[in-house]
């Protein structure tokens, strides 16, 4: 994640600015860049769990819908 190799702080008074904050930074980031993060996070999430590196799973569901 080249886009994201710099580490930056910001000191906030609530959670309310954190959440705007954290908003904020990720509407900055290419759309390719948070694709990469969230890549990265699974990756690391399968590491710590010894689990095998399988990729994301695809659930389809086929929802009725109560008629009208």
């Amino acid at each position: 994640m080249a886009d994201m190799a710099d580490v930056w702080i910001r000191k906030l008074d609530s959670f309310d600015d954190a959440r705007r904050a954290d908003r904020e930074f990720w509407q900055s980031v290419s759309p390719d860049a948070r694709v990469a993060a969230v890549e990265d996070l699974r990756q690391q999430w399968a590491s710590l769990q010894g689990a095998d590196d399988e990729g994301l799973r695809r659930t389809v569901r086929v929802l009725e819908r109560a008629k009208r």
